[in-house]
């Protein structure tokens, strides 16, 4: 069984219960956004965003400018 780091994940009978059903219970590595490829891209997405919403009247008008710009 692979689990995350979550704390309800590390409690009470969770490991007994996995290892009494003759499994091994293992657990990811602590998660780093700088190591995640998608993070880097959501922080780019995000903040320029946040720079052009002031010239549109919502969120979704200066999305789409952004979007326009990538594709």
């Amino acid at each position: 069984m692979i689990a995350d780091n979550a704390t309800f994940h590390k409690g009470g009978q969770i490991r007994e219960l996995i290892e009494t059903a003759g499994c091994q219970l293992k657990y990811l590595p602590s998660y780093s956004p700088d190591l995640n490829k998608i993070e880097c891209c959501w922080s780019w997405l995000k903040s320029r965003i946040r720079k052009q919403i002031i010239q549109f009247d919502c969120l979704r008008d200066a999305m789409e400018s952004v979007r326009s710009t990538v594709a």
